[in-house]
Formats: structure tokens, C-alpha cells, sequence
């Protein structure tokens, strides 16, 4: 019977995935957005191999979600949304310093490396300041955990009033006083 049940939950599993590559880009982009009032309002674009981009759908609000599967340190399905547009080009940035590195979460630390000279010659490209990032990954659609935080670049907790440690209380500010600083929103 467990083996029957293996075989059935590994079934499911690669269903799931598949699925998940062959959905409508614009809904698997929209599965990072917070709720569905948001994803309705919300540009969807698609990220292309010179890190520009083509809008698959034109929203109502600065909301922009897209899908990062298939890119280098990203998870098997990885799916993000910003809550301004202004954080396009950090996005982009991000995409070529990771590109340009060797492909693969398991390289996570030669692209950190490469942020850290980015910000180190001050070539790092800011996010805005209190925009909201939200993300959806994870080694499928169906084990993805959501991720989301509020960027404060350059501010450490004393700016924001909250700890630079995490605290099973609330938010904490991660990465603080860098470029990568921001307020983590632990369980959204």
C-alpha cells in the first residue's frame, strides 16, 4: 500500500510541474501577488535573455509580476512580483549578475559575490525605497513557500525602528545598511 501510494504522490508531483511549465505564462506569473484583487490589477511581463523585457499584460496599478523559473540562482519554479516598476531595472540588474556567474542555485554564493562588487564600486542598481517584493518559489508550484519583504536599501534597524536580528515576535531587517537591505514579513 505505501509503495502504491509512493507511486500515486510521485505521479502528482511531476503533474504538478508539468503543468506548471505548460500554464499560461501571465497566471504563473500572477501566483506571486498577494491576492487575487492585487494579481487583477497587476502588469505581468516576461523577461527576456538580454534582460529586457516584454509586457505580457498591462495592469492598472505599479504592481509588476513575472516568472524567474529557469533562470540562474533561482528555484525550480520561481515566480515574483514588485510592488512598483521602478524596481525594474534593479530586476534586470540582478538577472545579468547572476547570469554572468555559474548557473544554478548552487552557485547562490558567486552571485551574492557578484552584488557585493556591484555594490562595492557603485555600479548597484537601489530599490525603491518601501516597495514591496513578493515571491513564490520552491522546487515546484506545489512545495513553493512564499517570501515576502519590503525594501530599505542603505537603512539598518535603528532607521526603521526594528531588530537586525530575526524575532519570532515580527519583522527584523535583514542585510542592514547595504544595498540589500530590507524588512523581512515573516509568514506573507
Amino acid at each position: 500500500m505505501k509503495l502504491i501510494s509512493l507511486f500515486v504522490l510521485g505521479v502528482l508531483t511531476v503533474s504538478v510541474s508539468a503543468f506548471a511549465e505548460t500554464m499560461d505564462p501571465i497566471a504563473k506569473a500572477l501566483l506571486a501577488a498577494p491576492n487575487a484583487a492585487m494579481a487583477k490589477d497587476a502588469t505581468v511581463i516576461k523577461w527576456k535573455p538580454d534582460f529586457t523585457y516584454e509586457v505580457l499584460r498591462k495592469g492598472t496599478s505599479p504592481m509588476v509580476c513575472y516568472d524567474l523559473t529557469g533562470w540562474p540562482g533561482e528555484r525550480p519554479f520561481s515566480v515574483e512580483c514588485t510592488s512598483s516598476e521602478a524596481n525594474l531595472p534593479r530586476v534586470a540588474q540582478n538577472r545579468k549578475l547572476a547570469a554572468g556567474g555559474p548557473q544554478g542555485a548552487s552557485n547562490r554564493g558567486k552571485i551574492d559575490e557578484a552584488v557585493a562588487a556591484a555594490e562595492k564600486d557603485g555600479t548597484r542598481i537601489m530599490s525603491e525605497v518601501g516597495s514591496i517584493w513578493y515571491k513564490f518559489w520552491g522546487n515546484s508550484e506545489a512545495t513553493a513557500v512564499r517570501h515576502s519583504f519590503i525594501a530599505v536599501p542603505k537603512k539598518n534597524g535603528k532607521d526603521v525602528g526594528l531588530p537586525e536580528v530575526r524575532d519570532a515576535n515580527g519583522s527584523w531587517v535583514m542585510f542592514p545598511g547595504t544595498s540589500e537591505a530590507h524588512i523581512m514579513l515573516p509568514g506573507l
